[in-house]
């Protein structure tokens, strides 16, 4: 639990920094090490490690692709759930019509607050505890219509065209939260990629070590290209901070729909 709320906390300009700063100093120590084994052993005994470099390199790999597809795929989600958060809000706004007339022009003023309060600039604007615990009043709100009418023996078919689309906007909200805001690549994880990718550059160092090749240029180049796939990553796996971040412009939309909508009532 602690390396999984280390690791989110860390700012993604850190984690690129640390990652290649990481693949350059194991690097070099490999490399130190081939240097040195091949003084003390001569070059008559040469060891033959590229068997073990490339069986490193390709767990390293998978571990690396196992990683991107499991953000990547919670990226889609996010991305799936706000078009169905968009969709139920909308559905339930012009099925509200289905309700008694004063309660239908509260719930659709309610679900015009509700997406305007969904709606948010990631880049310039948090996503508070104050705005969860209203979205969830708003719900409880729309919900209660629902309990009014059953209380009254409003006809079933009627308000079943309500509840529908209601419990898709509860549904949605829980998901969004849970995928958006709770789920995030354990800490083992992120304590193994980079494990293996200092095993992985120790090796590679120490094999240049003994052949007596390598340099400076290489060494940076491959830290900055682990350092660019796994700062991705950790882009891909925050819902709110970086540079892949979900567009909310569908509820921008929605909410620029529903204000319309009402005024030309």
């Amino acid at each position: 639990m602690f390396a999984d709320n280390f690791f989110h906390a860390v700012p993604l300009p850190a984690i690129y920094f640390f990652t290649v700063s990481w693949v350059i100093v194991t690097l070099w120590f490999g490399l130190v090490l081939g240097r040195r084994y091949m003084r003390r052993q001569g070059s008559e005994k040469e060891p033959s490690i590229g068997s073990a470099v490339t069986a490193t390199l390709g767990l390293l790999a998978f571990l690396l692709a196992f990683t991107f597809n499991m953000t990547a795929d919670r990226y889609n989600k996010r991305k799936a759930l706000l078009l169905d958060e968009v969709n139920a809000i909308h559905t339930a706004y012009l099925h509200a019509d289905f309700l008694k007339p004063p309660a239908a022009r509260q719930a659709r003023a309610l679900l015009l607050e509700y997406a305007t309060l969904r709606y948010f600039e990631p880049t310039s604007e948090a996503v508070t505890r104050e705005a969860i615990a209203r979205s969830v009043a708003i719900q409880e709100g729309l919900w209660g219509l629902v309990d009014g009418h059953i209380a009254e023996g409003y006809q079933g078919a009627y308000l079943r065209q309500y509840v529908d689309p209601v419990s898709d906007i509860i549904n949605s909200h829980t998901a969004r939260v849970v995928v958006g805001m709770e789920y995030r690549i354990p800490g083992p994880i992120w304590l193994a990629l980079y494990f293996i990718t200092g095993l992985a550059m120790l090796a590679i160092g120490f094999q240049f070590g003994v052949s007596r090749s390598g340099s400076v240029q290489l060494a940076v180049t491959l830290g900055l290209t682990f350092g660019t796939v796994i700062l991705l990553i950790a882009d891909l796996d925050r819902a709110l901070e970086g540079v892949i971040i979900v567009d909310q412009t569908p509820m921008a939309e929605l909410r620029d729909t529903l204000r319309a909508a009402e005024a030309r009532r």
